[in-house]
């Protein structure tokens, strides 16, 4: 499908085995640390943004900087601060960026520099690339990173910056040769809930169920495992203004349904209800019926109960060669209310690339990047804003693309 990266985390780590939770834990005295004594009393407004660079030979280079506001124009990373191959989040005011199997704070002061703060390791465990894990904030004090391909959920303190324990996972067995990861990580109630996607890229054999980890948020108790075998997995989640919790079953953009033989199931959407932790046995959304396509890339919220994808046109056949599926010319945005179950034409995002699948919220505008260049080394992103009748443009990115767009305070 032109016009869509299909972004895969692959098996970024180092599987060295899982080491009991040990001395390797480290704090503001970590090497490179200052002790935890960066300050944090500045009160004007920032703006993070993150940008990354992919270069020949599967380099990445991340670039930081902070804004007052979300910026205008055309923005490069010249003034950005570089990393390697990083993610980086934003919670209580402070940037955390995690690197080679380290995990490091930085505040930012009124000059709108990142000052260092403290680090420590998780490397021990084998995790030691970026991509590889999903890390949610569920307070000041507690925060969960989840890497299911070591079979475990880092527990750590973003305050004292110190591992507090391992949670071993009981993971659902899968076939030799599936790769797994998480989406993206939700906070709900006392839970925290990971869309879990499985599936084996030589074969295009998925598991055949959308997949959850849930984890009590304020426990050290293993997470249990649901698992509905309506729609295939893979894409990330979202929640609505009441707390409920849709998960996309997009079949990883539909590729494992075209390809891998599947004679059961769809690609859809399902429903955790507010307060529960079952799958509504009364919602499905399926895609084919609204989108025209079972094929679907991630869906992008908009505002309130809309949201863009980029559906496969059903005139337009889909190629007998799987590796074909990616670079063909088929796909076409439309703008879904999924409370009604329809969807029209977006024309605004038609051609462009789109990068990734991620939703960034700033203030309550939606942002997204575009590309007439497609994901790769010299290419170029546009971060648009998202409204109901169309795009606005916002600011550029020469030589790159957007990581992390958030409000620092």
């Amino acid at each position: 499908m032109r016009n869509t990266f299909f972004f895969r985390t692959t098996a970024l780590l180092a599987f060295s085995g899982i080491a009991a939770l040990s001395s390797a834990c480290s704090s503001g005295d970590s090497p490179g640390s200052n002790g935890g004594g960066e300050p944090d009393s500045a009160t004007n407004p920032a703006v993070l943004v993150a940008g990354q660079v992919y270069n020949p030979g599967d380099e990445y280079l991340t670039y930081v900087r902070v804004f007052p506001e979300v910026p205008q124009g055309d923005v490069d990373f010249g003034d950005f601060r570089e990393f390697g191959n990083a993610i980086v989040t934003v919670h209580g005011g402070r940037v955390f960026v995690e690197q080679d199997g380290v995990m490091q704070r930085f505040s930012v002061n009124e000059n709108l520099e990142l000052v260092d703060g403290p680090r420590f390791t998780w490397a021990d465990l084998g995790i030691s690339g970026a991509n590889a894990t999903s890390t949610v904030f569920i307070s000041a004090t507690r925060a969960y990173t989840f890497a299911p391909q070591l079979g475990v959920i880092v527990v750590w303190d973003p305050e004292a910056m110190v591992r507090t324990a391992i949670i071993d996972l009981d993971f659902p067995e899968r076939p030799e040769g599936m790769e797994t990861w998480a989406y993206d990580g939700h906070v709900i109630g006392d839970n925290v809930i990971w869309n879990v996607f499985s599936g084996n890229f030589e074969t295009a054999v998925p598991h055949p169920a959308l997949t959850l980890a849930i984890a009590p948020a304020h426990s050290d108790a293993p997470p249990t495992f649901v698992e509905d075998s309506r729609c295939l997995p893979g894409g990330p989640s979202f929640l609505d203004e009441n707390g409920d919790y849709y998960v996309h079953g997009g079949g990883y953009y539909g590729y494992f349904y075209a390809y891998g033989g599947i004679q059961d199931g769809r690609t859809c959407a399902l429903r955790v209800k507010a307060g529960t932790t079952e799958f509504d046995p009364d919602y499905l959304l399926d895609y084919e019926a609204v989108t025209g396509s079972y094929v679907n890339t991630p869906w992008i919220g908009v505002t309130g109960g809309q949201y863009v994808t980029r559906a496969w046109d059903p005139s337009v056949p889909i190629p007998e060669l799987a590796d074909d599926f990616w670079a063909a010319e088929a796909d076409r945005a439309v703008l879904i209310d999924h409370g009604a179950g329809k969807a029209v034409p977006y024309p605004a995002m038609d051609g462009f690339f789109s990068i990734d699948g991620e939703t960034r919220i700033v203030d309550g505008v939606s942002y997204f990047q575009l590309s007439e260049t497609g994901y790769n080394a010299g290419g170029n992103a546009d971060v648009v804003e998202l409204h109901p009748d169309g795009i606005r443009e916002k600011f550029s990115l020469s030589g790159g693309f957007l990581l992390t767009l958030a409000r620092v305070r």
